[in-house]
């Protein structure tokens, strides 16, 4: 994220609605809503249901709380193209936390 608050490699805890699309490891298109848990300025991990493969390309519409929106504009949404960079399933639970890489913001 473009933020000041937030450099490049420091991961904060922050829940954000994140909209994505991309390839699953199979192949397939798909689209998900989930949920961030942590971001930095050059990235983010969120949960998926959706395996995904590592170097896979995703596109992340971010959902931006009022408080962070003054860094960015004042835009609601943050819109990102993304690799993916790590995958670890959550034992006992049927979903994936995945890393992914910041590419470039997508212009709206």
């Amino acid at each position: 994220m473009k933020s000041e608050l937030i450099r490049q490699k420091d991961r904060v805890p922050l829940h954000l609605r994140v909209d994505l699309a991309g390839v699953d490891a199979k192949g397939s298109p798909f689209v998900e809503t989930t949920r961030s848990i942590n971001v930095s300025g050059g990235g983010l991990c969120f949960e998926s249901r959706t395996r995904l493969a590592i170097g896979g390309r995703l596109t992340l519409h971010i959902q931006l709380p009022f408080r962070l929106r003054k860094h960015f504009a004042g835009r609601s949404e943050y819109g990102v193209r993304a690799v993916i960079c790590r995958i670890e399933p959550v034992p006992e639970q049927k979903i994936f936390r995945v890393g992914a890489r910041f590419l470039g913001e997508i212009e709206a």
